[in-house]
């Protein structure tokens, strides 16, 4: 999870400790960002949106399977009322 503030802002430390970079500007701090962005990339890391995503599609698949669950639990005790009516009929019988 990798927010795009925190090149910024790793960026701007750099540049104020290299007395050289501060001359260059903007041409350094983005020099430095794009390396760092290289960097993170190869560590297989996730942006914040992508993070956000993900944590939004692990809820809709917990509430998915909530629903699963009891229409299961009810299907159970359909199943056990139905075998419970047969054995009924079967002791009338």
């Amino acid at each position: 999870m990798i927010d795009k503030r925190f090149f910024e802002e790793i960026s701007q430390q750099i540049s104020k400790l290299l007395p050289q970079a501060e001359a260059a500007g903007d041409d350094v701090k983005r020099s430095v960002a794009a390396a760092m962005q290289k960097g993170f990339a190869r560590m297989d890391l996730l942006t914040r949106e992508e993070f956000e995503a993900q944590l939004a599609a692990l809820s809709r698949a917990e509430q998915k399977i909530e629903t699963l669950e009891t229409q299961l639990v009810q299907l159970e005790n359909r199943v056990q009322e139905l075998e419970a009516g047969r054995s009924a009929d079967t002791k009338e019988a």
